[in-house]
């Protein structure tokens, strides 16, 4: 029984990170001093691991910010992303098409310069190129976060 577990616990992954060791990614602002800029911006990412890992990306003011995620920790983090999902992805996503899903992902990142950035990242349908994410900093940014697996 344990290794069916682990061979579904595996195609969970599979679906959700590329079943890569390291998976691309990108934080696009949305909202905040970042989106102002012209032309916004896009922060490159990675986000490294099979069932759990990390995630890192390099922000200008806050630094690099790195943090654990995990398929299988339960996510006890404080704080809760539904409206930027729904500020990004339209009103109603969150509850739509995240809240409830199963191949879900909330982490928060510390960044070298202090602040941290709050992640949450969801497949809903548990297939390749099709994970999606917010995330938020201590700034008042708000990111769109793609995931390119």
């Amino acid at each position: 029984m344990r290794r069916i577990s682990f061979a579904i616990l595996a195609a969970i992954n599979s679906a959700l990170l590329g079943g890569c060791a390291s998976v691309a990614q990108s934080f696009s602002p949305v909202r905040g001093p970042l989106a102002e800029t012209r032309p916004v911006p896009s922060y490159a990412a990675r986000g490294t691991g099979v069932l759990s890992g990390h995630m890192t990306v390099n922000l200008p003011v806050d630094g690099t910010c790195t943090g654990p995620w995990s398929l299988l920790g339960k996510q006890q983090q404080s704080f809760d992303l539904s409206a930027d999902w729904d500020l990004i992805y339209g009103a109603g996503y969150h509850s739509a098409h995240v809240l409830g899903n199963k191949e879900f992902v909330r982490t928060t990142l510390t960044c070298t310069g202090g602040s941290v950035v709050r992640t949450e990242l969801s497949n809903e349908t548990n297939t390749r190129g099709h994970t999606h994410g917010v995330a938020e900093d201590d700034h008042g940014n708000v990111f769109k976060v793609s995931v390119y697996n």
